[in-house]
């Protein structure tokens, strides 16, 4: 009798793991990053021991997450352009545009400009007017994303370099120092600033119709345009939502460093599209959110920091970046719209 007593707790506490296993997985399967969890939770195994454990120490994952934050936030801007169906490689001169503002705008030995902390919102508005020219561009002349954007990168950072004389421009006793280079329970200030943007830019895509409309034009443009969604505006409010987030992520590179120059905005491209493939957001539109840009930034930069602790040769990084770009690419892109992404 006893026997039959302690077994029925345990067949209960078994169902109970089996519904919430299946649970989980059925979350996992609708939520659209369950594969991108797992290539998270084996790049950060294969690291941890190949590392000795050294890779799994608090001061490692803080570096991680602060590394992870700025990059999180250009490819949740650039994701939403790739959800449309289009891609923007404005990146890298917006955010040399808006780091040459920030030098002009904050206290600095060259000029006696302090904007304060008005210089968010001017900086994220800049960065937003260049996304919204990206959106003009590609709805009223027609131009493809691709080379509206590429074209706007060049225009923008040869201007930024240009206006700036190719100076280097030191900060001095700038106001969001403290923010952007402090931690929160232990946790990046940068990082908890990702996550709250990650979040509105998620909830806008789930819960609202500005977010249907994205991805009802990223699945079929002909359709959405039938059903009377109205294409110019969507892609320029887009673009320009993007454009912020650049404006954005040019303000803290340049705190961070306590320099304002034009070459800031160099070599961010190629790790931010790579991270919005690698977390499952198709290029060839209308799958992936936020969070899949987010948890790609994270993978990415997570492999990243392991190669190095592992002394993996620079052009060795480079080389696997590479390759994990390309079969991420060949993962989630949609063969049958080939023809059209636009």
């Amino acid at each position: 009798m006893p026997h039959n007593v302690t077994a029925k707790p345990s067949a209960h506490a078994s169902g109970w793991l089996s519904i919430s296993v299946a649970k989980g997985q059925r979350w996992l399967q609708r939520s659209g990053i369950g594969g991108q969890l797992l290539s998270l939770i084996i790049v950060v195994g294969l690291l941890a021991i190949g590392t000795g454990g050294k890779y799994l120490s608090r001061a490692n994952l803080q570096v991680i997450l602060s590394l992870t934050a700025i990059p999180a936030i250009i490819a949740i801007g650039l994701h939403q352009v790739v959800v449309l169906g289009g891609i923007d490689l404005s990146i890298e001169g917006i955010v040399a545009l808006c780091v040459v503002f920030v030098g002009f705008l904050a206290r600095n030995k060259f000029n006696s400009n302090d904007a304060g902390l008005w210089i968010i919102p001017i900086i994220a508005g800049i960065g937003c007017l260049a996304g919204v020219m990206n959106g003009l561009l590609n709805t009223k002349l027609k131009i493809p994303s691709f080379i509206s954007t590429l074209g706007m990168s060049w225009v923008l950072w040869g201007l930024a370099v240009f206006v700036s004389k190719g100076q280097t421009i030191p900060l001095l006793n700038n106001p969001l120092s403290g923010f952007v280079n402090g931690y929160v329970l232990g946790i990046p200030n940068l990082a908890v600033v990702a996550i709250v943007l990650l979040a509105a830019i998620q909830i806008i895509q789930d819960r609202t119709r500005f977010g249907r409309y994205l991805y009802a034009i990223g699945g079929d443009e002909v359709l959405a345009a039938q059903a009377g969604v109205k294409l110019h505006q969507i892609k320029i409010i887009v673009f320009g939502i993007a454009g912020l987030f650049y404006g954005l992520s040019a303000l803290f590179l340049a705190v961070q460093l306590d320099s304002a120059q034009a070459i800031t905005g160099n070599n961010l491209l190629f790790p931010a599209v790579t991270a919005v493939a690698v977390g499952g957001v198709a290029l060839t539109g209308g799958i992936g959110g936020a969070k899949n840009a987010a948890l790609g930034a994270l993978i990415v930069t997570a492999l990243n920091d392991g190669l190095i602790l592992l002394n993996v040769n620079p052009y060795a990084q480079e080389a696997a970046n590479g390759f994990v770009l390309v079969v991420a690419v060949a993962l989630t892109i949609d063969r049958k719209k080939l023809g059209f992404i636009k």
